[in-house]
């Protein structure tokens, strides 16, 4: 096996970095200010926290390089399946759009972090942008991810089937109003997956398909050496 080979099957460990990274920008911002925050607290908050939200903000850009690196790991190893290339397509576009959200999200807390404590700035100004960046809503290509996953899984046996499911419960979960804890299981869900698909290469992961399939046909598996 050629060294870009081996490296290659690293790169789900990307899921791992990006759930690491994650939690390191949350932890490095620390409490965070709510949308409906006076200004008076949100001048107070910025001038002593200013630092540490552009650091998380950092961090947070980091998580989503990682999380696009993870994403294309996940579309290369459904590629590989014999579903329709549109679940492929469907995980490709929504690692990409995770991952513009990410870095979305990520470049508010960095601008935030670097202009919350000027002078310059007006308090009303700062609310706005604190409002603005702050507000959340549906992560579309999160569930687009999860729900090709789920697919690739259930249907193409991809994945196990005990990452399947709670990859189907999460994109579920993001689209009610407990959103936020979707949010969070993505994170320890990206981990684990990326684990898997580097200890169960997908090769090994076909094999095993097709001798489930060979047994309930009652026939033989075909197997390449």
């Amino acid at each position: 096996m050629s060294n870009s080979n081996r490296l290659a099957r690293l790169v789900p460990l990307a899921g791992v970095a990006f759930a690491g990274l994650t939690v390191a920008g949350y932890l490095a911002i620390g409490p965070f200010p709510d949308t409906d925050a006076s200004t008076s607290k949100l001048t107070s908050f910025y001038a002593a926290n200013h630092g540490r939200v552009a650091a998380g903000g950092l961090l947070l850009g980091l998580a989503a390089i990682f999380l696009a690196l993870f994403g294309t790991a996940v579309w290369a190893r459904i590629r590989a399946t014999d579903l329709h290339p549109l679940v492929a397509g469907a995980a490709l576009v929504g690692a990409a759009m995770a991952a513009m959200s990410w870095l979305d999200g990520a470049g508010a807390y960095a601008i935030l972090g670097e202009v919350g404590h000027q002078q310059g700035l007006s308090p009303a100004a700062l609310q706005a942008v604190h409002i603005s960046s702050s507000a959340g809503g549906i992560d579309g290509g999160s569930v687009i991810l999860l729900l090709a996953a789920a697919t690739a899984g259930i249907a193409g046996r991809a994945f196990p089937r005990w990452l399947a499911w709670p990859a189907l419960a999460l994109a579920l979960l993001y689209v009610t109003p407990f959103g936020f804890l979707a949010s969070l299981g993505v994170l320890l869900w990206a981990a684990v997956t990326g684990v898997v698909m580097v200890v169960r290469p997908a090769e090994r992961a076909l094999a095993a398909t097709e001798a489930a399939t060979a047994a309930v046909r009652g026939g033989p598996a075909l197997t390449s050496h």
